[in-house]
């Protein structure tokens, strides 16, 4: 019991600090897209012990076509999942997928709506898939990443750039 409210109490914690720090860097990264660089998209996804599997296989099944579809169509570059190599106490995530887009993606052509019925046209089947491994998915939570060119001789993250450069 003691065991469970502490590993509950680290997990509301860390999702606090989490939530927190993406505020501030938020507000300070405010204006600081370069450009020229990819866009870098990390999901964190914590899943029951010994669910592993299942919900990896409805991610293969369910998801990742979507994610194909649009790597295929220059939307996506790229889309790697990631478990963890170790066990850790108190890991707040299991899997990461991180996805590389491109600084001006293409447009994909179709809604998503339009897409998951051109590769899934048994809708049911679909939703299905989709609920389950939302059902198994115990936490869940999307960030960005912002490459910082540190060769910029003002380096800061609080000046807006336009245009690649620092506004003041």
């Amino acid at each position: 019991m003691i065991r469970q409210y502490r590993r509950t109490t680290l997990l509301a914690a860390t999702a606090l600090f989490a939530f927190a720090i993406q505020n501030v860097f938020a507000q300070a990264l405010s204006g600081r897209d370069l450009p020229d660089r990819p866009r870098v998209g990390v999901s964190y996804y914590k899943v029951p012990p010994g669910k592993h599997d299942e919900w990896l296989a409805l991610y293969q099944k369910w998801h990742r076509p979507i994610m194909e579809a649009q790597i295929k169509a220059g939307v996506t570059l790229s889309s790697t999942v990631y478990a963890l190599r170790n066990h850790q106490i108190g890991s707040p995530y299991d899997f990461v997928i991180i996805s590389v887009s491109p600084a001006n993606p293409k447009p994909l052509g179709l809604s998503r709506g339009e897409l998951i019925k051109k590769l899934f046209p048994d809708t049911e089947a679909y939703v299905a898939g989709e609920k389950r491994r939302w059902e198994l998915t115990v936490d869940h939570w999307d960030t960005s990443l912002l490459e910082i060119d540190v060769t910029d001789p003002n380096l800061s993250l609080y000046y807006p750039l336009i245009n690649g450069k620092v506004v003041r």
